[in-house]
């Protein structure tokens, strides 16, 4: 991994950044492109079912472009009941990435389809618990670093998340796991699995 993404110690410059692009802690992340095959749908339910049975605090915050089918989570997020508890940042520069993933509560990428999926390895290396997939290239990425869960199942996904937010010595585990686990992937590696992905991508296209 890049030496851009690591744990930043200094709490009142993380503080200014995530000032700088409208957020506050606590919250929840989500990083990626918003369309059908990320299923950010059932990661609103899930937050919503959290926060109505749980009452956890914090946001939910979702970053990233508008891809193909976006408009149902916008539609999910109005039907709510909870707008004010969601915010979507839209596109997040290169450079401020770091500092979006080290101020989270925890990262959540429920992906049904992933060639690689390198921002859980980036959140990760930044020190952050990660909850995601047990499908597609996920578990192989995250190992035993991360909280896996089924990503058809709304109720799983949110047992996921809750048992990282509630539970310490298991967030402090996949912290140290995490950290450890972004060590072993090189620049070499992360862009061959790409490769490897966009290869498989196309021969099954044709």
């Amino acid at each position: 991994m890049g030496d851009e993404f690591r744990k930043i110690e200094d709490v009142r410059v993380l503080k200014s950044r995530l000032r700088g692009i409208g957020i506050d802690y606590p919250y929840i992340l989500y990083l990626g492109t918003l369309e059908p095959r990320k299923n950010v749908e059932r990661l609103i339910e899930a937050f919503i079912q959290l926060k109505k049975g749980k009452q956890i605090d914090g946001k939910l915050v979702i970053s990233g472009i508008k891809g193909w089918s976006y408009q149902s989570i916008f539609d999910k997020v109005a039907s709510s009941g909870i707008e004010k508890g969601i915010i979507f940042t839209g596109f997040v520069p290169n450079e401020s990435l770091p500092f979006l993933y080290n101020g989270a509560s925890a990262f959540v990428y429920p992906s049904l389809y992933e060639g690689f999926g390198l921002p859980v390895l980036e959140a990760m290396a930044c020190g952050v618990p990660v909850v995601t997939s047990n499908v597609s290239s996920l578990p192989e990425v995250a190992g035993d670093a991360a909280i896996l869960i089924n990503p058809y199942s709304v109720d799983e996904l949110a047992d996921g998340i809750w048992r990282i937010l509630s539970d310490e010595e298991l967030r402090t585990q996949c912290i140290k796991k995490g950290i450890e686990r972004a060590k072993s992937f090189t620049w070499e590696r992360c862009a061959k699995n790409t490769l490897d992905a966009f290869n498989e991508a196309y021969r099954t296209s044709l």
